[in-house]
């Protein structure tokens, strides 16, 4: 059984797709989601499973969770764990100048892997508190060129995150997943800025020079998750945003979204929603009336 798969978040249709939330927890099952998470730990401890590899949290932990990553997360028992938590589209930071300084090396895989978490300590940690409180009372905030001045403090969080990342007593991730990182996040990339285009497993092993039974393993082993789903999860999240946004025909949003057919189209959408396109048209317009 697949976990939760999570495709929405506050602000994920507007012109800067980017939400903060200040939230208690005792556990979150097993999820993933198709955006990036960035997190704080502010109080309490517990313990963070990603992909399978374990992981403490204390106060000063910070996750970097790219998208597809599935992960879960509990309080030691007796313990709450308070956190901030970021969403945000991946293309806030792939879209601008910072890929050529380094971001997209930094997200998708390099030489040397990075880690999915880093722990600030003493002063760095109360560095770290000051700008993450910024950034919050930021997003809480109407001023402004708000946009502007969010992604600039985003930006120095994940610095701070890299910095953290490259300190010499920095908490690597596992071995196993090192070697799977650099093959598979820039077709993971590629994908996901691609998807309404034709691709198979042959078309990215050809254009990526990896076998595609390797290919097919290296997702499964990533993201619990066949890629053919994987590429029908993108394209229904595309037709879900025609559906309440448009009044073209549902067979030709199906096109739109990259499928070959429409029968195709409606049984991954239904496999999905739980409903058929036409349904979840219908239910959205009702709850605007």
């Amino acid at each position: 059984m697949y976990p939760q798969y999570l495709f929405e978040y506050p602000n994920v249709q507007t012109d800067f797709p980017f939400y903060m939330k200040k939230k208690k927890y005792i556990s979150v099952p097993s999820h993933r989601h198709d955006f990036i998470e960035l997190s704080l730990v502010l109080e309490g401890t517990g313990k963070e499973r990603i992909n399978g590899a374990e992981h403490h949290l204390q106060p000063g932990t910070i996750v970097l969770l790219l998208p597809y990553q599935i992960h879960e997360y509990d309080a030691t028992p007796g313990e709450t764990l308070q956190m901030y938590i970021c969403n945000f589209d991946m293309k806030l930071l792939t879209a601008g100048p910072e890929s050529a300084w380094g971001m997209n090396e930094f997200l998708f895989g390099s030489e040397n892997p990075r880690s999915s978490h880093i722990q600030l300590k003493d002063h760095d940690f109360q560095e770290g508190l000051l700008l993450w409180e910024r950034m919050y009372r930021e997003y809480e905030s109407l001023k402004a060129w708000k946009p502007i001045m969010l992604r600039a403090l985003l930006l120095e969080a994940l610095a701070m995150f890299v910095r953290g990342s490259d300190k010499p007593n920095g908490k690597r991730i596992e071995k196993q997943h090192q070697k799977n990182s650099k093959g598979v996040w820039p077709i993971v990339q590629y994908v996901y800025e691609h998807y309404l285009e034709a691709l198979s497993l042959t078309s990215l092993s050809e254009q990526f020079h990896i076998h595609p039974t390797q290919l097919s393993t290296q997702f499964g082993s990533e993201f619990g998750i066949h890629f053919i789903e994987f590429l029908h999860e993108l394209r229904v999240r595309h037709a879900c945003s025609l559906l309440i946004s448009s009044d073209l025909p549902i067979s030709q949003i199906g096109y739109e979204s990259g499928f070959s057919s429409y029968p195709t189209f409606s049984r991954a959408f239904h496999r999905m929603k739980g409903m058929s396109p036409r349904d979840y048209r219908e239910q959205h317009l009702r709850k605007l009336q």
